[in-house]
């Protein structure tokens, strides 16, 4: 007989998924590689060349130099144009509302929101046009003036791959869930410069109060990877420069925890006009193609008074971890702005809020961008004001930039119920952890607080309520066990013969208290089931005809049997659905006893509660 062939590529066991991650990681970090160069070169061409806004970067992020699209014969000046900075996210919001409707409608919105869903209710199947599409429709966002992350793209580009892998592979459920998130990492450890943030924050990010542990150690290889891929191509650098940092006084921790206080009011705040913006979109009877133009027009109209919230807004947390203004002389707002006393604290605040305003109306309009860089550019402006308010008020030599770090971690702590990956993700990003202690108090602290808040609809409470997890939430013990490991509970009392009358039995059943009898003929081989609830004589049979019908008469000889080698899961499903109390069990034809259904859920209860069941004891029950 020809043997079946095993694919030449399948995943096999830990070692191999281990590899496949690795490859994940591989695609992952190229991914990321390739896509922030293409939003890099885009945002040079819309924003700085357009229209002439100049807004500053993170030290880790890729800077597009005049002198490399010099030879492009691009016309454009380099005098700031507020008006077509107004345009811009209008005309971006249009472009991408029809990207995302004509080619894939499911591509709008944060990304990470899709990943979850698909983790949860997909089995990880996630279509990789999907990850393109949202690709490109993020890029003509962020680089049109459009609020947002740009982490939601590239994590769904490893996430998209992992899943297209474990299928090509024709892996299953469990091993496809698990390269999707080991995707999801590479992404984010990529980005980020973060290889353990990354990997914890896909683990965490599924759940409320929970992480998907099985999952760590492939998404820690797959982060790892990408890592190594990005910063070879890009250079081994932090994400932020940042220098002036400490924690030495206790006091500090009041400020501290004010901070963890406000970021889960703002937390909070945010989520609940972002869910609003997100229904009121939904209910408009328009196009969707209109609806991200409509809110541009939001965001093009604070970007006349305050630039520094569009975009991703990283380089602006940049300028605020170097100690200087964050408002720049562009935009209406800068002839108000004096950087003195509580102006500076009230200029952090009212970034923050313009920064949840402007990120509202670009993703919740259909709009495509992440929410992780937008959750960080808050939180730090809400930890710059209160730092600069404690500095005035009792530590002229505070560190403002310690603040900043430590809002960062703490909101998005908050937002996305991840307060472990919000700390590691930080510390990574200035590499440093010397402010791991207060991050640990604020993000713990606003997470306590935060527990009803979720930015991500798809997240689940924990692995119990997970579909991903029902076979082990729900795991049989029974089906595991087979009647030979049972063979001493076999019994043999309630077991008469086929020429035995009827009426006899039914005295003799209620003495010894059986209901189900297995019937053998004469020479002991098994007949069938006679059940006392089902057939029984009637006061009038038993006068006329109760020395007449024999046991053999009223056996159910279709009744079910068991073997030695079936699971004791079957047998019971047998009894439930026959409503039977005893099953037989024959051995090569041999009748060797029978298994009662009080016997299997006791089997099941020692099994399941070990230490609360007691040693079997005889019972007169049959």
């Amino acid at each position: 007989m020809e043997q079946s062939k095993q694919p030449l590529f399948r995943i096999s066991g830990r070692r191999s998924l281990y590899f496949y991650c690795i490859l994940t990681g591989i695609v992952s970090g190229l991914g990321a590689f390739l896509f922030s160069r293409l939003l890099a070169v885009c945002e040079y061409l819309f924003l700085e060349r357009a229209a002439g806004l100049t807004l500053p970067h993170a030290s880790g992020e890729f800077l597009v130099e005049p002198k490399d699209v010099s030879n492009w014969g691009i016309p454009f000046a380099d005098e700031y144009r507020p008006w077509f900075l107004f345009l811009l996210p209008i005309f971006g919001g249009l472009l991408t509302g029809w990207i995302v409707n004509k080619f894939s409608p499911e591509s709008g919105g944060t990304g990470s929101d899709a990943m979850i869903d698909s983790f949860h209710n997909r089995e990880g199947k996630m279509n990789p046009v999907v990850s393109l599409i949202k690709s490109v429709a993020t890029i003509f966002t962020l680089a049109s003036g459009g609020s947002g992350g740009k982490e939601g793209p590239i994590s769904q580009i490893g996430a998209g791959f992992g899943s297209l892998l474990a299928t090509l592979l024709k892996a299953g459920a469990r091993a496809r869930r698990t390269l999707l998130l080991a995707g999801t990492a590479g992404g984010l450890g990529a980005i980020f410069h973060a290889p353990l943030g990354g990997a914890l924050t896909s683990v965490e990010m599924i759940y409320r109060e929970d992480i998907e542990s099985d999952s760590l150690i492939p998404c820690i290889i797959s982060s790892v990877s990408a890592y190594l891929v990005y910063s070879a191509l890009n250079g081994f650098k932090t994400v932020y420069r940042v220098a002036d940092t400490e924690f030495s006084r206790y006091t500090d921790l009041i400020f501290y925890l004010a901070l963890g206080v406000l970021c889960f009011i703002c937390g909070d705040i945010f989520i609940r006009f972002f869910r609003r913006i997100q229904a009121y979109s939904a209910g408009l009877r328009i196009s969707p193609i209109i609806k991200p133009a409509l809110g541009g027009i939001v965001v093009g109209t604070v970007g006349l008074f305050l630039p520094e919230t569009i975009g991703t807004g990283a380089g602006i947390l940049q300028v605020a971890l170097d100690g200087k203004d964050p408002v720049g002389t562009q935009g209406l707002f800068s002839v108000l702005y004096r950087d003195a006393g509580l102006w500076l604290v009230f200029l952090f605040f009212i970034l923050a809020g313009m920064k949840m305003i402007t990120t509202s109306f670009t993703i919740g309009t259909g709009g495509s961008a992440g929410m992780f860089g937008p959750s960080l550019f808050i939180g730090g402006m809400l930890g710059g004001g209160v730092g600069t308010l404690a500095k005035i008020l009792m530590y002229p030599d505070l560190s403002v930039t310690s603040f900043i770090l430590v809002g960062m971690g703490a909101f998005y702590a908050g937002v996305a119920s991840a307060p472990i990956a919000g700390m590691i993700m930080i510390c990574e990003m200035i590499g440093s952890y010397t402010l791991l202690p207060p991050l640990m108090v604020v993000s713990i602290l606003t997470f306590v607080l935060s527990h009803k808040l979720s930015l991500y609809k798809a997240q689940k409470e924990n692995r119990f309520q997970s579909p991903a997890h029902f076979w082990d939430m729900n795991r049989d013990f029974l089906e595991e066990l087979s009647v030979n490991s049972y063979r001493d509970r076999l019994r043999k009392i309630a077991v008469t013969y086929e020429n035995r009358l009827l009426s006899e039995l039914e005295e003799e059943a209620l003495k010894i208290q059986a209901s189900d009898y297995v019937v053998l003929n004469r020479e002991n081989r098994y007949l069938g089931i006679l059940s006392l609830r089902k057939v029984r004589h009637t006061l009038e049979s038993r006068n006329s005809a109760g020395n007449l019908i024999t046991v053999g008469d009223v056996i159910d000889t279709e009744a079910p049997v068991g073997g030695p080698e079936d699971s004791l899961a079957g047998l019971l499903k047998s009894l439930i659905d026959q409503d039977l109390d005893k099953i037989a069990i024959l051995e090569n034809g041999t009748f060797i006893g029978y298994l009662r259904f009080a016997d299997l859920m006791k089997i099941y209860f020692e099994n399941t509660f070990p230490k609360l069941s007691k040693p079997a004891s005889s019972e007169a029950k049959l």
